[in-house]
Formats: C-alpha cells, sequence, structure tokens
C-alpha cells in the first residue's frame, strides 16, 4: 500500500477573487477543469495509430457564487456601468457590451498537507454565466464559468498561471 497516502486527499473550501477583489462566498467550492483535446496520428502503412498528437488545451474555472450582490452581477454579466449608492437605494444598470473583459483571478484552498494553497491566473474572461434563480426554499447562486486564457507575454510554461502552497 506503499502508492496511496491519505494524507493527500484534500477536503475543504476554496475561495475566489477577481483582480484582487473576493467575490465572497462560493457553494460547491471552486473548481478548475482542464480538458486537451488529442487526435492520432495516423499513416497508411499502419493499422494502429503511430502517435497521439494534442490539438488543443483548455483550462476552466467554474464555482457558483453564493452573493449575487450588485458587484458580483456586474462582473459576471460583464457590465461597464458603476454600481450606484444614492441613499436609500444601489443601483447596477446592464445593457449590450460588445467588449470582452479580462481579469486576473485567484482562488485558494489546501494542499495536501494541510498548508494554504493559491492558484493564481493571469487572464481569464468570463466564459459563461448561468440562470440567477431566486426561490423560497432554496440558495440562490450565480454560476458561473471562467476561461483562461495564456499570457503570451510571459514565458514558456508559465502562460497560465502559477499555483504556490505556503509551508507552515
Amino acid at each position: 500500500m506503499g502508492d496511496y497516502d491519505q494524507d493527500n486527499v484534500i477536503i475543504g473550501v476554496g475561495k475566489i477573487e477577481v483582480n484582487g477583489v473576493s467575490l465572497g462566498y462560493t457553494s460547491g467550492g471552486v473548481a478548475l477543469i482542464n480538458t486537451a483535446d488529442r487526435m492520432d496520428k495516423e499513416v497508411d502503412q499502419s493499422y494502429a495509430a503511430v502517435g497521439i498528437h494534442k490539438i488543443r488545451e483548455t483550462f476552466e474555472i467554474r464555482t457558483n457564487l453564493a452573493e449575487d450582490t450588485l458587484d458580483n452581477l456586474k462582473i459576471v454579466w460583464e457590465q461597464t456601468e458603476s454600481v450606484v449608492t444614492a441613499s436609500p437605494t444601489r443601483t447596477l444598470s446592464w445593457g449590450m457590451n460588445p467588449d470582452v473583459v479580462e481579469y486576473s483571478l485567484k482562488f485558494y484552498g489546501k494542499s495536501p498537507e494541510g498548508n494554504d494553497r493559491e492558484f493564481s491566473v493571469h487572464k481569464a474572461v468570463i466564459w459563461e454565466s448561468g440562470e440567477l434563480n431566486h426561490s423560497r426554499d432554496a440558495l440562490s447562486v450565480i454560476p458561473v464559468t471562467f476561461r483562461v486564457l495564456p499570457d503570451t507575454d510571459l514565458s514558456a510554461g508559465k502562460e497560465y498561471g502559477v499555483i504556490i502552497d505556503t509551508i507552515a
């Protein structure tokens, strides 16, 4: 059983920040998803593939924001208007925005050793936001998916981000 270490199994909550601002509570955690599309290298002289070629790679971050504040809606819906406070109201006007807004992201969790882990993403955009539902017997959350983009100004192997474990 030397191949297994129960201490490497992580349990714990995650927190997320956009451009250094916390988005508050999440529901269901914060997930980092890596998808790679591959194709077979096929040649006439072989019945089987002679290799595999990676043709596309994507990273996404998915979460459900449990705080459907006007500030969070402004980010998730990529709105340009400011949230206006004029006592006794706060107002977010929303409308069409043809631009794609780029954000830096950080999310926090625990490492297998129990240390603090920080995931930093250099560049991400809102890829999808789900339906905002208000119900008497359910938590109102804002489902959101960020698509991570490479920062091509950075050196090879560092374009997406960095993961830092802080040793206690």
